[in-house]
Parts: structure tokens; C-alpha cells; sequence
């Protein structure tokens, strides 16, 4: 069919207009006569302000995990070796992540119940990430994945280590008791003013358990942590409830909303309208919209807090979540989402083994040959570049505006979709993405300018996949003024296309914030 809907409806976008396209076997063909297309901004129309901003996952736990406990742990320096720190900062910096989520463990700090450890290897991992996120202004939301020590476990699993990740707290006192003393230790006496928001646990179905093999309830958890925190003077905002994989809004099964400040979920298993495996896009884009308007109408941010894709393969080694496919849908998962009203995303991950549960890693410091680190880390393919083209060009409570995408001859299903963003500075980025096998040939409009701009053009294309270094630079400018507010261009096929009123060289760090 051809790229588009019927009836195009008004979406949220951002200073940024996105264009991803993917296609191969798992999309369906297209004619061979594509629709023209139409993209229309409108920035004097602000739809929302994102409350966060494009990140990734980045974990502080380096003791193994044994048995199915997912890829959250090593592959991170270590805490002494300052230069390979100032080398993963870098890379950092050039991503412009902004909104990260940074993981730990009980282990990380309280060993044993109430003997907290500050100086552990965990504990110095996790500070040099959160020093680098204090500094660069970004972020954070803070999350302890699971419990892993003997002393609260559940007796029956007490010695099992593939279980003591899973058991939720034998204590919920004691476990309340022993995050608080971690956020004391964080915000008041380390001050670290870039942590924003706290979950008490990653993914409460399968991480947070009781004998035989039960999901533990998560309210009176969120209650507890909430009573200790506030009992200690700290207002740090608690967010959940962390469910994967992107379940359906059903009102009736929430019961926390006075315990938390802010609504997140995680998603791994949509995929491309129209493809084999996973479920559609277009249902994951009408849930997220509909949760996102369930926090926002009780004044709360909803939050991507895990994305990834495992439509192409994963676990052990496998290459699937790290492919271009992978990463322009995770690209365009993005651009829809900021479309239906989503404050934040997470990428999983930034640093990862490899090795675990499949190449999620948007960075590599891992030899997954050899098992150990690597003397340089380098980009990882695909997922580097395609995420970074997104989160470079876009800083943290950026400015959602009205944005549509229209064509000619309008089919039954769409493949191009944008978003429209402007940064708290003033800049604006506008992208185009196209999921298809076909180019198309299309125009910009941006209405309500009040002065003249130049947008720059990046983009990523199949010519540039399963590539370790890639240029990202402007190839083209745009003038537009408010009676010349048009330009056309030519969407590549299978491609993500970001134009921007940031000017940023190959070499240049990304915007984090402004």
C-alpha cells in the first residue's frame, strides 16, 4: 500500500520533525509510485513540555549476576582508571544524553541489613556516573533493580543466587529503611541535585517475588519507601510502576497513585506496523497516549524508562537488538512517542556486556571474544548513531510543537512520521521518518516563525549500517522566514533525517541541556 493513513490526526511533536525509514522482509512492500508528502509545523502551537529528555540505560553493578538476571551489570571501567572514565564521558557527551536511567542493586550499598558500605566498588562506579551527570546537568532517574542480598531474602531462596535477584524483601521495614539511607547519602550529603526521580524496583512481575513463585504487590512497597523517605525529609518523587511490556491502561489495577510523582513503563516487543513478530507500532503509540494522558490529567510525567527491540533476536550474543533495524524502529518508537504525549525515554543501554541477553550496548567496552574490557571503547553500530542522531540534536524539557504529516493519494497504512521540538533556548529541530523501502520526495513547512532560521540536515541511512565510525554532520541548509516558510527535500529510504537549528560539527558534544 501506499505510506499513509487515511485521515491524518494532529499529533504532539517537537522542535524536531523525524523521518525513520525501515523496510526489508519484515515490512510490507509499497507501490511503486509513492505519495507526495506534506509535513506541517506549527511553532506558535505548543502541544506540551517534555519533562525529560532521550537517554540511556547505565547501571553501576559489576558483581555477577547469575541465572536469567538480564544484562544489567559489568563491562564499566574501573572506578580508579580515570582516563578510560574520561573516555566513556566522551562518548557520553556526544550522544547528549539527558535523561538516564542509573541502576543499582541493595548489594551496591547494604551488604548486610543496616551496615551500608559507601566505599564499595558498586557505590564508586555509580559516583562516577552521577558525578558526570551533575556536571553535563542531566537528569536522572535513579533505580534499584532488585534486593540481591541473603540478609532480606526470602528463606527458601536465601541460597539460591539466581533467586535472591528475584525475591522481593523478606522486610518491607528494612528494605524502606535501607533506601532511604541511600537517597540521604545521595542528596543530602553528596548533593547530588540531578537525581530526579526514584523506582524501587525493576519490573515488579518477574523481579519481585514471594514463594513459590508469585508476584509480590508493589503498593505497600511504595507506601513504605514513601513514609521513610518523608520521615527523613527527603521529597524525592517515586515512579512507577515500572511494568513491562507496555500493558493496557486499566484503571482498576492502580492503586499507588498517592505513593508516586510519576507514571513509567517498559517496552521491547512493538514493531513495525505491518511486520511479522511483536505486536504493531500503532497499538504501542494508542497505549503510550493513553497512559501519557492518565499521568498528565493528574499532573504527573509518564516515562519510557526501558525501549529496545527484541523483534530481530537477543539474549546470549546475539546481534539482533544492536542492528539497523533494531535502531531505526527504536527511532521512530521515539518520534511516535513524543507524539503521544511521552516525557521521557530510555534507551537500554548505554554500556552492556554484549554477552548476556543480546547486544544492547550503544557503546562497546566490552571483548565478548575474550571477556574483558577492551583498552578503547568505540561506538557501537547502528544503535550509536541512530540514537544519537535523535538525542543529540534535542536538550531536556524541550517545548513539544504541533506537527502533522499529510500526502497525495493517501493509503491504508502509514510509513513516514514526525515530530516537532524547540528547546527552552529557542532552537528548533525538525526530522522526517520513513519505515518504507521507497524514497520519497516531500516539503517542510513551518509556520509561525518570528524570525528568520537555517536548518541543518543530518541523517542516517542503510549506507551508513553495521558502520563503528560515522560522520554526523550537516549536509544541507534550509532558509526559512515567516513569508518564505518552505523548503523540499528528499527522504532516503530506511532512514532517520533530523534538521536542526543547532549547528554541531562531527567532533562537537550533543545537547544535553540549555
Amino acid at each position: 500500500g501506499s505510506p499513509f493513513k487515511q485521515g491524518f490526526m494532529n499529533r504532539k511533536t517537537c522542535s524536531l520533525v523525524l523521518l525513520s525509514a525501515v523496510a526489508l522482509p519484515l515490512v510490507m512492500a509499497l507501490d511503486t509510485e509513492p505519495a507526495a508528502l506534506r509535513i506541517e509545523v506549527d511553532a506558535s502551537r505548543v502541544t506540551g513540555i517534555m519533562r525529560g529528555g532521550i537517554g540511556a540505560s547505565w547501571h553501576a553493578i559489576e558483581g555477577p549476576i547469575h541465572g536469567p538476571a538480564g544484562s544489567a551489570w559489568g563491562a564499566n571501567p574501573p572506578p580508579e582508571d580515570a582516563a578510560a572514565w574520561r573516555e566513556v564521558f566522551r562518548h557520553a557527551n556526544w550522544l547528549g544524553l539527558d535523561w538516564c536511567r542509573v541502576e543499582l542493586e541493595q548489594r551496591t550499598y547494604e551488604p548486610e541489613r543496616a551496615q551500608f558500605d559507601w566505599s564499595r566498588r558498586d557505590m564508586r562506579v555509580l559516583k562516577r556516573i552521577l558525578d558526570w551527570c551533575q556536571q553535563n546537568r542531566v537528569d536522572v532517574f535513579l533505580q534499584q533493580m532488585w534486593g540481591n542480598v541473603g540478609w532480606n531474602t526470602f528463606p527458601e531462596w536465601r541460597e539460591d543466587p539466581a533467586w535472591r535477584v528475584r525475591s522481593g524483601p523478606l522486610s518491607l521495614d528494612d528494605f524502606a529503611e535501607g533506601l532511604a539511607m541511600l537517597v540521604q547519602h545521595l542528596v543530602k550529603e553528596k548533593r547530588y541535585t540531578c537525581i530526579r526521580w526514584l523506582s524501587i524496583n525493576n519490573e515488579p512481575a518477574g523481579w519481585w517475588l514471594r514463594p513459590p513463585n508469585q508476584p509480590m504487590p508493589l503498593t505497600p512497597a511504595l507506601a513504605a519507601v514513601r513514609n521513610a523517605l518523608d520521615r527523613k525529609g527527603l521529597f524525592l518523587p517515586l515512579s512507577g510502576p515500572d511494568w513491562s511490556d507496555l500493558p493496557p491502561l486499566e484503571p482498576e489495577k492502580i492503586d499507588f497513585d498517592q505513593f508516586i510523582g510519576a507514571y513509567d513503563l517498559h517496552c521491547y516487543q512493538a514493531n513495525f506496523d505491518g511486520s511479522t513478530g511483536g505486536y504493531p507500532m500503532t497499538l504501542a503509540v494508542q497505549r503510550l497516549r493513553e497512559w501519557a494522558d492518565w499521568a498528565h490529567a493528574r499532573g504527573k510525567p509518564f516515562f519510557l524508562s526501558e525501549l529496545g527491540t527484541m523483534a530481530f533476536g537477543w539474549q546470549d550474543s546475539h546481534p539482533g537488538p544492536g542492528s539497523y533495524e533494531s535502531a531505526i524502529k527504536d527511532a521512530e518508537m521515539i518520534v511516535r512517542g513524543i507524539t503521544a504525549g511521552v516525557d521521557g525515554f530510555n534507551r537500554w543501554s548505554f554500556i552492556n556486556r554484549g554477552d548476556l541477553d543480546g547486544q544492547w550496548q550503544l557503546l562497546d567496552t566490552w571483548d565478548m571474544k575474550e571477556k574483558r574490557l577492551l583498552k578503547h571503547c568505540i561506538p557501537h553500530p547502528n544503535a550509536y548513531f541512530v540514537i544519537g542522531l535523535l538525542s543529540r540534536f534535542t536538550a531536556k524539557h524541550s517545548s513539544v510543537l504541533a506537527c502533522k504529516v499529510a500526502a497525495d493519494n493517501a493509503g491504508p497504512r502509514q510509513h513516514l512520521f514526525a515530530a516537532a521540538l524547540r528547546s527552552p533556548g529557542g532552537q528548533l529541530t525538525v526530522a522526517v521518518v520513513n519505515d518504507a523501502n521507497l524514497a520519497w520526495e516531500g516539503t517542510v513547512t513551518v509556520q509561525g516563525l518570528k524570525k528568520a532560521i537555517r536548518l541543518r540536515r543530518y541523517a542516517m541511512t542503510p549506507g551508513q549500517r553495521d558502520r563503528s565510525k560515522v560522520e554526523i554532520k550537516s549536509e544541507r541548509t534550509f532558509k526559512l522566514a515567516s513569508n518564505a516558510p518552505v523548503f523540499a527535500d528528499h527522504f532516503p529510504a530506511m532512514s532517520l533525517t533530523v534538521y536542526s537549528t543547532y549547528d554541531l560539527a562531527p567532533s562537537d558534544a550533543g545537547v544535553i541541556a540549555e
